[in-house]
């Protein structure tokens, strides 16, 4: 039981951990290097960070499925399926939906900038925009998503 808990715990840690390295990592780049690298004329630099940066992703993005995946399906689906309430578990599939779903796009957008798409790297400032307010709106779910149980 204390070994389950110990479990729950660190992925939850790790969970929100990749969370907030991806989305900070990308509030970072958006506010603070890609202007300064604008001003300042340091395309090296910029692929230097892209490549450092692409490390974060990946293994920010393996873990937010792993332990995304560990924490439904172990540790809130059983309390959830507990609840009396229909509605209220119907509410909380439905945002977990949601959320999954926006994950999703967030992840396919932010590999896409991570590759030389022409498409992609032309309007980076916009699409990694995009990946803010969705890594915002997912954040905010789970917080929802936290707080019905």
């Amino acid at each position: 039981m204390i070994l389950d808990a110990l479990i729950a715990l660190l992925s939850r840690w790790l969970h929100v951990m990749a969370a907030v390295a991806a989305v900070g990592g990308t509030l970072f780049v958006v506010v603070a290097l890609l202007p300064a690298a604008h001003e300042h004329s340091a395309p090296e630099l910029l692929g230097a960070v892209q490549r450092r940066f692409k490390r974060l992703v990946h293994v920010a993005i393996g873990l937010l499925l792993l332990t995304g995946l560990y924490n439904y399906l172990v540790v809130s689906l059983p309390r959830v399926r507990e609840w009396e309430s229909e509605s209220a578990r119907g509410l909380y599939h439905g945002l977990m939906g949601v959320k999954i779903v926006l994950a999703v796009v967030l992840f396919a957008v932010a590999l896409l900038l991570l590759k030389p798409v022409p498409a992609m790297q032309a309007k980076r400032q916009r699409w990694l925009l995009l990946n803010l307010v969705l890594g915002s709106l997912i954040v905010l779910i789970g917080s929802v998503l936290r707080r019905m149980w």
